[in-house]
């Protein structure tokens, strides 16, 4: 298919003989199909006649893990031809303007993806992006709008002393020094909200005692997506990955958050997803009269 017929060329309109005549004229009735035109904008004053791509992740808000995610979209092709070979832009905003954008990336197959370069994003915040179809520097419609939020900051807080190195303890230790973060949250609009930020805690808390215990403890990647586990974790034991469930109903914010150590095993495993924890400091956990004390309180 020629750039020109792409881009610039009209689309005449197509006749159809049909076969009948006019009541009582003798004459074919020849109905023609609306004329397209591919020199007229689109609804959105762009010109490239291309579907619009769709983002696919992280989208509906989903909070990534670090503040460089991959954008994956869906790709837009063309109208009269299928077959060209479109680039897209990627767009980041806060709301109001653009933060990042990339240059134009050839279609991936199936999907195109870019990741948002460092020192751009900041840590609790929400973003949106979009993304459009660009070739021979004739742009496209625009996709959907969607959101996304980044990491919380860093836990002030960290490891705790615990004396013992079995899951089941290390979770009731991070229970006992963290009772605020287990208390109900239905005050109103954002419980769930408030919900999930204290699971995290719990979860992190939780991964950086076991690895100051010797644990190799990590995150889970839900479903093998970017978006991590609130109430899952991974351990990895003999170099075989057990997902492990730390909660029960962590979502029912009208009872007090129920931590456990569920670890799964064979055949599934639970089908964890290993997202490996940044180094722990576990220097303040030194004391080995500080576990004795933590354990009997």
């Amino acid at each position: 298919m020629a750039l020109r017929k792409f881009l610039t060329c009209t689309v005449c309109a197509v006749a159809v003989v049909a076969a009948g005549c006019a009541d009582g004229t003798g004459q074919a009735l020849t109905p023609t199909l609306p004329t397209l035109d591919a020199n007229a904008a689109n609804a959105d004053g762009t010109r490239l006649k291309a579907s619009a791509p769709q983002p696919l992740s992280p989208r509906s808000a989903v909070r990534t893990s670090n503040l460089t995610p991959q954008l994956v979209l869906e790709n837009g092709s063309g109208t009269f031809d299928p077959a060209v070979p479109l680039s897209f832009i990627f767009e980041v905003t806060d709301g109001s303007q653009v933060v990042a954008k990339s240059d134009p990336i050839p279609a991936g197959s199936p999907r195109t993806v870019w990741t948002v370069p460092a020192n751009v994003l900041k840590l609790n915040r929400t973003y949106v992006w979009r993304a459009y179809s660009v070739f021979s520097d004739v742009i496209g419609s625009e996709s959907d709008n969607v959101t996304f939020r980044t990491p919380l900051p860093p836990p002030v807080d960290g490891p705790v002393v615990c004396a013992s190195d079995a899951g089941a303890e290390i979770v009731k230790c991070v229970g006992r020094a963290y009772p605020k973060y287990l208390v109900e949250t239905d005050a109103g609009d954002g419980s769930l909200e408030r919900r999930k930020h204290n699971m995290e805690f719990i979860r992190d808390r939780i991964i950086e005692t076991g690895i100051c215990k010797g644990l190799d403890l990590a995150r889970n990647f839900k479903r093998g997506t970017p978006v991590i586990s609130h109430d899952f974790l991974v351990w990895r034991i003999g170099g075989r990955n057990h997902g492990v469930d730390i909660a029960t109903g962590y979502d029912d914010v009208k009872q007090p958050l129920r931590l456990k150590w569920q670890v799964f095993g064979a055949p599934d495993y639970g089908h964890p997803f290993y997202a490996k924890y940044p180094p722990v400091d576990c220097t303040n956990l030194a004391d080995p009269s500080a576990a004795s004390l933590a354990e009997s309180e």
